[in-house]
């Protein structure tokens, strides 16, 4: 099947063709995401302060309207009480850089024995990931610098400075932005907590991104411990880098391997998208000054770890324009009875958009039909996001500007 193009969402089923090394990169990097390792990582993010597994939320009313059975909503706002989900990745990751390889099982406090009030925690951020990277060298008691592209809402930035980090806005997209990072800490002898791997990257470099994607099975490992023994036909995430969806497409490929896997991203920077689309397993990578207001997910270069997971374990593609996502989160904001009301993001709300209009709009009926959305089917979102911008997300979902 080719693209489905309906307008504001394009859809292309996963046809990839890989060659013999392809397979074994997927091999060895999905290996890395089985239930054993979760449940220690699940076991450490426990022992953190504020740990408490975020709610799933159970919206009965809109699966009616939609047409499906079941329609789960994680929401990842509630995550240590930061509005996004990025820290469970981070929290995981430095855990692993401190410690090492063979000392776990480990706590927080472990953790923080080990911690020197002069190290530097240095990274690349749309806003979440570097607002979770500040956090956690408050919680740590060391220090961070963060990097923020061309365009970043100012709101984010004053967020991330005021739990003690450096902030600073650059004039060059969010990858460019992963260079400097890069560079920054090297020059410093900083630690790079950067949730995205490129090609120059050695494989010492490649340890932290991983881990980091190692660190979201949390997400799935809770939502088993809550649905009550029901299992999605579908999971719906979101794509920048891969490195979120990618993390969780792994491990659900371990423990729910019927499970269909649809990503979605902004159409201004869905590079994931385009090397679905290119069918030989080669990345796609959009070089582009983005737009979109899903600024998380305006990554124009796929991770190199997060893409062939991608390639392999997920069932189908799609690249959304703004206004999907803003119809996600109006739907969400405005609940059907006594559904829960969600306050999802920008990033957050896309998935939920689109399954929305497949769902229900008749120009999308063909799409509905090859993604296998019936009657039965049980569908697992993850709200990836809250308001981390107040004042843009009325302006995205009501238009309404101070």
């Amino acid at each position: 099947m080719g693209v489905m193009d309906g307008g504001e969402i394009k859809l292309v089923e996963n046809k990839v063709v890989r060659g013999d090394k392809a397979l074994i990169e997927e091999k060895s990097l999905i290996a890395r995401f089985g239930e054993d390792e979760a449940k220690q990582i699940l076991a450490y993010h426990r022992t953190m302060p504020e740990y408490k597994a975020t709610p799933l939320r159970v919206l009965d009313q809109l699966a009616s309207r939609l047409g499906i059975g079941k329609l789960w909503v994680k929401d990842e706002s509630y995550r240590f009480n930061l509005k996004a989900f990025k820290a469970v990745g981070s929290s995981y990751a430095l855990a692993r850089s401190v410690m090492g390889e063979g000392t776990w099982p480990i706590s927080f406090d472990d953790v923080k024995a080990q911690v020197k009030p002069s190290l530097l925690l240095v990274t690349a951020t749309d806003g979440n990931h570097g607002f979770g990277v500040a956090y956690l060298a408050k919680l740590f008691g060391c220090k961070a610098k963060i990097i923020m592209p061309a365009g970043s809402v100012e709101e984010r930035a004053h967020r991330i400075r005021n739990l003690g980090a450096e902030c600073t806005i650059m004039e060059v997209n969010y990858d460019a932005c992963v260079h400097l990072a890069s560079a920054l800490a090297k020059d410093s002898g900083g630690l790079l907590i950067m949730d995205t791997a490129v090609e120059e990257d050695t494989e010492e470099e490649m340890k932290m991104p991983l881990a980091i994607m190692q660190g979201y099975m949390t997400i799935i490992q809770e939502f088993m411990e809550q649905c009550e023994d029901e299992k999605p036909s579908h999971v719906f995430l979101q794509a920048g880098v891969g490195s979120f969806s990618g993390g969780l497409a792994a491990h659900i490929s371990h423990i729910l391997p019927q499970t269909k896997v649809v990503i979605v991203e902004t159409r201004e920077a869905d590079c994931i998208f385009r090397s679905a689309t290119r069918g030989d397993g080669v990345m796609e990578v959009v070089d582009d000054d983005y737009t979109s207001i899903m600024a998380g997910l305006c990554c124009g270069v796929p991770s190199v770890q997060g893409w062939p997971i991608l390639r392999k374990t997920a069932s189908f593609f799609l690249s959304c324009t703004d206004s999907v996502t803003s119809k996600g989160m109006r739907v969400l904001y405005s609940p059907l009875g006594d559904d829960p009301k969600i306050v999802s993001g920008e990033s957050g709300a896309v998935t939920l958009g689109a399954l929305a209009l497949i769902s229900t709009d008749k120009r999308f009926s063909g799409m509905k039909e090859a993604v296998g959305l019936t009657a039965e089917s049980k569908v697992l979102l993850v709200s990836t996001e809250s308001d981390t911008d107040p004042d843009g997300f009325m302006e995205s979902i009501w238009g309404l500007t101070r």
